[in-house]
Parts: structure tokens; sequence; C-alpha cells
């Protein structure tokens, strides 16, 4: 391991004594639970000062979280709020189609799965959130249309509003999926639904669309 992933692992050790219990902590509270020598602690946290990630207090020379780790706390509790609304509506989906329900995104040269809610069905695809795959099927099109300018894919979905594919990563899974935009007009990811192909008749296509589509909107609320 090198010495500057050494100093990182020591300063998350450091940030990771503050708690809602512990507010504050002297150095010597510090060395305590790091095990890391006094002189290394002063170093780094004077680091971790300056970039606002805990401050001193004069008074008793204590030191407590800063700005940016309150930040960065205040942005993980906004996403643990997205998370809570996207598994809502991804629920109220697989409750109205019998589908699994899915919220994908591009990572590299894959697609991830963010969110899901599968099915209860006896016969259920199961697959669990962050879940990597393939760009492909339907949820991998979609991102592929809008951030690898694969234009036969947009012409298709320009026309009907979907891309559905069978069989294409798994033989006997089908799915449908749709864009996801911000409020801004900003391509998110896409929103899917899954499950034997055999359940994929064109009414059911369809409708499965028609479900997506309704619930679009509303994801734009918590995108945006």
């Amino acid at each position: 391991m090198s010495s500057d992933i050494k100093v990182i692992d020591k300063a998350f050790k450091i940030i990771g004594c503050f708690d809602e219990k512990n507010k504050s902590a002297s150095l010597k509270q510090i060395a305590l639970i790091t095990k890391l020598n006094k002189s290394t602690i002063i170093r780094i946290c004077r680091s971790l000062i300056k970039h606002e990630f805990l401050i001193k207090n004069e008074i008793d020379g204590n030191y407590q979280l800063g700005f940016n780790s309150w930040k960065i706390g205040s942005t993980y509790n906004s996403t643990l709020n997205i998370a809570s609304e996207m598994k809502s509506i991804l629920s109220d989906i697989c409750n109205e189609t019998g589908m699994s329900a899915s919220y994908w995104v591009k990572a590299g040269q894959k697609k991830i799965c963010l969110y899901r809610v599968n099915s209860t069905s006896e016969i259920n695809h199961y697959i669990p959130e962050g879940s990597t795959a393939p760009l492909v099927a339907a949820s991998g099109k979609i991102l592929l249309a809008f951030l690898s300018d694969k234009k036969n894919i947009a012409n298709e979905l320009k026309k009907k509003g979907y891309i559905f594919t069978s069989g294409e990563r798994l033989k006997n899974i089908a799915s449908v999926a749709i864009p996801i935009f911000n409020y801004n007009n900003i391509f998110c990811g896409a929103l899917n639904v899954s499950g034997w192909k055999e359940d994929f008749t064109k009414k059911n296509i369809s409708f499965y669309a028609k479900v997506l589509n309704y619930k679009k909107d509303q994801l734009k609320n918590i995108l945006d």
C-alpha cells in the first residue's frame, strides 16, 4: 500500500471518531480510538482543518467535524431520500404490472442497477441492487441511445416511445424500458420492467410502457 493511501486511511479513521454521541474529541481520545500516534494525528488534522473537514475549538483544543463533513452528510441524507422515493415509485410499477421494476444508469462499459423492486411472483426474475450487466436488453439500449449516440436505437425510441427486447441477455427474460430526464431535460437513466418473456404479449408490452411513462414525471421531481 502506497504512503498516500495510508495517509488517506488514517484521515478516515480520524473522521470516523465522530458521531451523534461523540461530536467533539480531544487529541488523546482520537489517539485511543485510532491507535495512531499524536504527532501523526496533529499533522493529518491540520490538513483536514485546512479543507474544512474538521474544526478545532481554540478554548479546549478539541476537534469537531467541519463544514465539508456536514456537506457530505447532507448529500448522503439527500441520497437516502431519493432512494426512498425511488423505491416507492418502483413498488407502484411492480404492483401495477406484476413485473420487476428497475432504474439503471451507465457505468463505464456496463450498466448498473441503482434501484430495484423485484416481483413477488413465484416465477421471479430476481436481480439485487448494485448488480452490473452488459449494455444490452431494453435498459442497456436506452443508455446507449443517449450516452453513446446510437442513432438506430434513438430512432426506434422516437417512433415507439419505448424499447422492447426479448431473450437478448437472458433467453427467457424480456423487458420494456424508457428514458428518464430531469426537469432540466438532462438524461438521467433508464426505467424498465422485466420478467418472463411469456408475459410480454403485444397487449402487455403496450400496457407496461404506458405505466412506465405515467411514472416518469414523478421521477423528474426527485431527480431534479
